[in-house]
């Protein structure tokens, strides 16, 4: 377990420092960030403030549709596991956050590239 930490860590370390390696005129906005978090912590709420006012109901009534249709699963099935609920509900979130955090991105005139070389922040 510490391995895998240990692991997580030094490629976010790495991400981030190639993107902060950039040069820049100006650092980038913080919005994005904001707005992927925002949506991390409850789906739908990053594409609120993005503006995107049906994509963020579309967003938390999914979210909404997997922790319900979890509950009934769970009442009707004895086998089925809460842990297939968060991974569902973890995945969704994590979706609506990168999703919340590109369109803030292309909002603020930014771009996230993914390259073979690495991941960079477009101006």
């Amino acid at each position: 377990m510490v391995r895998i930490v240990a692991c997580f860590l030094a490629v976010f370390l790495l991400v981030g420092a190639t993107v902060c390696a950039q040069p820049s005129a100006e650092p980038p906005p913080l919005t994005p960030i904001l707005h992927g978090f925002a949506s991390f912590v409850l789906p739908g709420l990053g594409q609120y403030l993005n503006g995107e006012y049906q994509k963020a109901v579309v967003h938390f009534v999914i979210d909404i549709g997997i922790i319900v249709g979890s509950w009934y699963l769970a009442r009707a099935l004895p086998w089925y596991g809460w842990w297939v609920t968060g991974t569902a509900h973890t995945v969704w979130a994590a979706y609506s956050a990168v999703d919340a955090y590109q369109v803030a991105l292309r909002l603020e005139g930014l771009a996230l590239e993914v390259r073979p070389t690495g991941v960079a922040l477009r101006f």
